[in-house]
């Protein structure tokens, strides 16, 4: 089964609801939600229609709005499958790494020298964020807050 993820209208709507802020709040300073992301650039063939879809990024960020937008400018639709929430900016940190540390084989260099980039499929995706969730938990002091899946 294809990953269709959640793209950034969607993204910006969650966060409203669930945190009954306004549009022009969601990005501000003390709104943060920290987290380690997994998502997919998707992007239509000018051609001929197709949708071709990339390596998986697993990054980290405080704005999930604010990174899918920023992805989203050439007209990439930057969809995110999967994120680890955690309490604070350092914990990103950490997170990061540890996919960076235990993944080693399954990272893959991009065209452009992108390094966050993975070779995950997506009948692995499930099993890959929860085994992050894993390591995070039993090998660090983070504390994870919730995982979700879109």
């Amino acid at each position: 089964m294809i990953q269709q993820g959640i793209g950034y209208q969607e993204s910006r709507q969650r966060r409203i609801k669930e945190t009954g802020l306004l549009s022009s709040q969601i990005e501000a300073k003390g709104n943060e939600e920290f987290i380690l992301y997994f998502g997919r650039a998707h992007i239509k063939d000018c051609s001929t229609g197709v949708i071709a879809r990339g390596e998986l990024k697993v990054g980290r960020g405080k704005f999930v709005t604010a990174l899918q937008r920023g992805r989203n400018q050439p007209g990439v639709d930057f969809r995110i499958y999967a994120k680890i929430v955690v309490s604070c900016n350092e914990d990103t940190h950490i997170a990061e790494r540890v996919v960076k540390d235990n993944f080693k084989d399954r990272n893959v260099i991009g065209s452009e020298g992108q390094r966050e980039l993975y070779n995950i499929k997506d009948d692995e995706l499930a099993d890959f964020v929860y085994r992050v969730e894993e390591i995070i938990n039993d090998y660090t002091s983070v504390k994870i807050k919730r995982v979700d899946f879109y």
